[in-house]
């Protein structure tokens, strides 16, 4: 009886909890990303230019750059992703992501629908391809599209993708943030991060 009195006494009550969380919240906060430049970069092999700074939360491979936070904005940057990977190298689960698993030979229609089945899979609903068109991706022929849907709360957002799987790997920019506000202040300047890399 003893011993579970003093169990209660250790585990924090609400207000201890949320003490906790603001200490956490501060500490990190003071845990600084890498910061990308306006200007030219060279991002996993993809020559790209940057209008705006941003923070850089991915690693090799899978970029995640941010302006205000990724739930805000949200510019995601894959490259080589090899056949047999899920398009967002997530683990693959069975047969739920096999539709989300990248092959080689796919066409542009088949890596758009790809990528709307990778978001379906991460619990996005409402999602949706359009205006699909022919681009280029560092030198190789690829398409551009925008994307739509919603989160689990109910929020809308808009997205931007330039991708190419012509070399049987499959390298991607992926740009979302709720339509409106934060989707229209910053897309001028993903677009033209999209036309930095249409060379080779």
């Amino acid at each position: 009886m003893q011993a579970s009195n003093s169990r209660r006494k250790l585990a924090p009550t609400g207000f201890a909890r949320h003490g906790l969380l603001v200490l956490l919240l501060t500490l990190l906060g003071g845990c600084s990303s890498p910061l990308v430049k306006p200007g030219a970069q060279t991002v996993d092999g993809l020559p790209l230019s940057t209008p705006l700074s941003w923070s850089d939360l991915g690693y090799k491979g899978q970029r995640l750059w941010t302006r205000d936070g990724v739930s805000l904005n949200a510019l995601r940057i894959y490259t080589d992703i090899e056949a047999g990977e899920h398009v967002f190298r997530a683990r693959l689960r069975g047969e739920r992501d096999e539709g989300a698993r990248f092959r080689a030979g796919l066409s542009d229609v088949e890596i758009a629908e790809l990528i709307v089945e990778g978001l379906r899979t991460s619990s996005l609903v409402n999602v949706r391809a359009t205006d699909l068109r022919p681009a280029h991706l560092n030198g190789r022929s690829g398409f551009r599209a925008e994307l739509a849907f919603d989160n689990n709360g109910g929020l809308h957002y808009r997205g931007l993708v330039l991708a190419e799987g012509e070399d049987g790997s499959l390298s991607f920019l992926m740009y979302t943030a709720p339509a409106g506000f934060y989707f229209e202040r910053d897309r001028a300047a993903v677009e033209a991060i999209f036309s930095s890399l249409a060379g080779g």
